[in-house]
């Protein structure tokens, strides 16, 4: 029977703390290996750092930072394959202290820094996330960035297989952007391209969607929660109900009454869900939200990790048939200070997929809580 564990992965240095986590990623040398995480994170150095699994043991590398430059904030990590049977190489993409946006990248034999700049005349304010695309199940992938900038406007730094490219998102109509709340892409088919859907809060603390339907960029109007204006957001992601369905997305949010909310795709309509709070809690901030398979055939669950305004951790997750709050706690003398980044594992290709979940403790240590099946 399977059960939840807090592992300690400490900090990038001795005396190099953990500030902030950039981003997280799961790492496969081929198809059929085993996937491994990569939890990018800000040390109080101002400096990139990554901790990693190998197979065998965790591991902290420094990743330095952008030439003359030093990280300011996240955007987002995402991993590119060359084609469906290469390995996967990390992208981490962050905003330096020029309020430029950069990338650390694996070429397969080095990593590198490279400058994405800035769309003309604007300063990249803060990140909305990324997300791969990719034409078809035999293409390569093609990273796509999303940012807010000064003007309160949504630019993508995409990739077109030859050249990186900046276009302008816009805003949603007479509304300005306030603030970030996701990013996922959505397939209609296991063959189809892929579409990507970011999610932003507009300055009437509603939620906005700009996403491509195969031919044009479109802005949807999600509204909110009946009756609660959003306050920020949790994660999103895409679920289907079996390998063959389509993706359908579902966007987590917080209240200003302290509360989890969803917004989500049936594959007809949207819906508002109240997601509540833990028992006698209130959420003080997310961590991420990941879907879960048994196995490759089945349905996607979500888990949605939060922390308490007591600074433990919570999940709220879908069992198949309905939503449950489950208490993760903190690891043992120590408090969750800032949240981090959620992912999930497989050991091989047809396993159960195992949630990660890593966050911030009030010593600037990251720590992991991890699903194992034994």
């Amino acid at each position: 029977m399977g059960s939840w564990h807090w592992s300690d992965q400490q900090k990038p240095t001795s005396t190099i703390g953990v500030r902030a986590t950039a981003g997280a990623v799961t790492m496969k040398d081929d198809p059929q290996a085993a996937q491994r995480p990569y939890v990018f994170v800000r040390g109080y150095d101002s400096r990139l750092h990554v901790n990693w699994w190998d197979g065998k043991a965790w591991h902290w590398s420094d990743q330095g930072t952008p030439p003359g430059r030093t990280v300011l904030e996240k955007v987002g990590a995402v991993t590119v394959q060359d084609n469906a049977s290469a390995a996967q190489r990390p992208y981490v993409f962050v905003i330096g202290d020029d309020s430029k946006l950069y990338v650390n990248w694996w070429d397969g034999n080095k990593w590198n820094w490279s400058t994405q700049g800035a769309p003309s005349g604007r300063l990249v304010r803060e990140g909305v996330g990324v997300v791969s695309v990719r034409n078809d199940p035999n293409a390569a992938q093609r990273p796509y960035v999303f940012v807010i900038t000064d003007d309160f406007r949504m630019w993508v730094n995409w990739w077109d297989g030859s050249k990186w490219n900046w276009s302008d998102q816009g805003a949603p109509p007479s509304r300005t952007i306030s603030r970030p709340l996701g990013v996922t892409t959505v397939r209609d088919n296991p063959n189809a391209f892929t579409r990507p859907y970011a999610f932003v809060i507009t300055d009437d603390s509603r939620v906005w969607v700009n996403w491509w339907d195969g031919s044009k960029w479109n802005w949807s109007d999600q509204g909110a929660p009946s009756g609660q204006p959003v306050k920020k957001g949790a994660g999103v992601i895409s679920a289907r109900n079996d390998r063959n369905a389509a993706e359908r997305p579902y966007a987590f949010v917080q209240g200003y009454d302290s509360k989890l909310y969803v917004n989500w795709w049936d594959g007809s309509k949207w819906n508002w869900s109240a997601q509540g709070a833990p028992s006698g809690r209130l959420i003080l901030d997310s961590v991420g939200v990941v879907m879960r398979q048994n196995d490759p055939n089945a349905f996607t669950r979500p888990y949605a990790f939060v922390i308490g305004d007591d600074s433990k951790l919570y999940v709220n997750w879908w069992d198949g048939k309905a939503w449950h709050w489950a208490a993760q706690d903190t690891p043992s003398g120590r408090i969750v200070e800032r949240p981090g980044e959620a992912v999930t594992l497989q050991d091989t290709p047809d396993a159960k997929q195992r949630p990660y979940a890593f966050v911030i403790t009030d010593d600037s240590e990251l720590w992991v809580d991890w699903w194992s099946e034994v």
